[in-house]
């Protein structure tokens, strides 16, 4: 169930992200990680000569879990909120990061966790904003409901996330 889900996620991400398996993050073991980077510059008359630069960063973590508490969702919300400091490397050319946490579960999601997920909230700015920012967002999937449940950042990632196979998802957001 679980290798088959991340196998999907990797197929969907690939043409995009680079992935990386197994990778330790901020001292955790994750199932797989997927990094984004786009640079945008305006040049004058040559490439050499380049007027502006920026960037922006999107890193996607996921893990697996089996039984979800809400205790096991604020340790993940404060990892990810830890990570963002292994991540991300804020420069005058940073415009902006996204990071994006995946929780999978296998069964079962009670009511506390599902408010704790809808109704977490982190952005941080870099120097008020000259280096950019960062903003995460958090997903729980249940894979034997094919329910998934995000944080108002990640509604947009509802799609690209589903369960494949399960018909119409389920999709509770705030």
């Amino acid at each position: 169930m679980y290798a088959e889900y991340l196998q999907t996620i990797a197929e969907r991400l690939e043409p995009y992200f680079d992935l990386f398996w197994g990778e330790r993050v901020a001292g955790k073991s994750m199932d797989l990680v997927a990094k984004f980077k786009m640079r945008n510059e305006k040049y004058f008359f040559s490439k050499r000569i380049t007027l502006y630069a920026y960037e922006n960063h999107e890193t996607v973590l996921v893990q697996r879990t089996g039984e979800i508490t809400p205790a096991k969702v604020r340790d993940f919300c404060a990892f990810l909120q830890e990570a963002i400091e292994e991540l991300i490397v804020p420069s005058d050319e940073h415009m902006s990061s996204t990071l994006t946490g995946v929780l999978l579960v296998g069964g079962g999601v009670d009511d506390q966790v599902k408010r704790l997920v809808e109704n977490f909230r982190y952005s941080r700015s870099f120097r008020f904003f000259l280096q950019g920012w960062c903003e995460l967002r958090l997903l729980l999937v249940d894979l034997t409901t094919a329910e998934l449940y995000t944080n108002k950042a990640g509604r947009s990632l509802r799609e690209a996330y589903r369960v494949p196979g399960k018909g119409e998802v389920k999709e509770r957001c705030c």
